[in-house]
């Protein structure tokens, strides 16, 4: 059965980006990654967070 049939292997290396992108070291294919922009905004969020609040020494007041 399989003696006039063309084997068809899977390289699981190669996937829907052209070939030329995935030889690219990930540092430089980085931005086109979720996860690499969930981090930016976490980083961003918690820098805002650091200078809003003064060096996060600012203490919450207690009212009496």
């Amino acid at each position: 059965m399989s003696g006039n049939h063309p084997q068809h292997h899977h390289h699981p290396d190669t996937g829907p980006r052209a070939p030329h992108e995935q030889q690219k070291p990930y540092w430089q294919r980085a931005h086109k990654d979720w996860k690499f922009w969930v981090g930016v905004v976490c980083i961003a969020a918690a820098l805002v967070v650091y200078i809003v609040t003064n060096n996060l020494s600012t203490v919450p007041q207690t009212h009496l």
